[in-house]
């Protein structure tokens, strides 16, 4: 049995919570390097969407190898 199966509601749950705090996190950096609100958001958004993936396989990965029997 997976630990957090792709297509569940626990997939979806996490990514969301993972993205949400990406993009706020990346938005608090920019915020300091950059004055105009334009700039921060197009660089927020697409921090965010680098980014995201990358950290949701690692959690999933590192989540599978704690689970591991």
């Amino acid at each position: 049995m997976e630990v957090i199966q792709p297509g569940g509601i626990g997939f979806y749950v996490l990514s969301i919570l993972i993205s949400g705090g990406l993009f706020l996190l990346w938005r608090r950096l920019f915020r300091r390097l950059f004055t105009s609100e334009a700039v921060i958001v197009i660089a927020t958004a697409m921090a965010s969407i680098i980014t995201t993936p990358i950290v949701l396989l690692a959690i999933l990965w590192l989540a599978a190898q704690l689970h591991r029997p």
